[in-house]
């Protein structure tokens, strides 16, 4: 069973709407997929763009940044639960860096989708 849910970063980033959104899948009461991205509604583009994310697709978890780099390691395995904590406080944390870090990539023309 597959299931998403959003949650709002409201109170870190006051000046821009910003959100994480949570997937996760089950078979049979266990975690096998999950992934934590980091959404900014670009005001050039009018909507929510994904500006980085930890997931488990490939059977590894690693972090993906958008327009920046793809498939960066992590130290976790999928069924780790520690890995989607890591994910999530990452994301939470550095939500701004991560904006400002896409920004400036896509100020100089880093390719979109990476």
């Amino acid at each position: 069973m597959r299931r998403s849910y959003l949650l709002l970063l409201h109170e870190l980033l006051p000046k821009h709407e910003a959100r994480l959104r949570v997937t996760l899948e089950t078979d049979r009461g266990r975690l096998v997929y999950w992934a934590v991205q980091l959404e900014w509604l670009d005001p050039e583009e009018g909507r929510f763009v994904w500006v980085a994310r930890y997931d488990t697709a490939g059977g590894r978890v690693h972090r993906d940044r958008n327009r920046i780099a793809q498939h960066e390691a992590t130290p976790y395995l999928p069924g780790d639960p520690r890995g989607l904590e890591m994910a999530r406080r990452d994301l939470r944390e550095g939500a701004w860096e991560y904006i400002e870090a896409y920004r400036a990539a896509k100020a100089q023309g880093g390719e979109d989708g990476l």
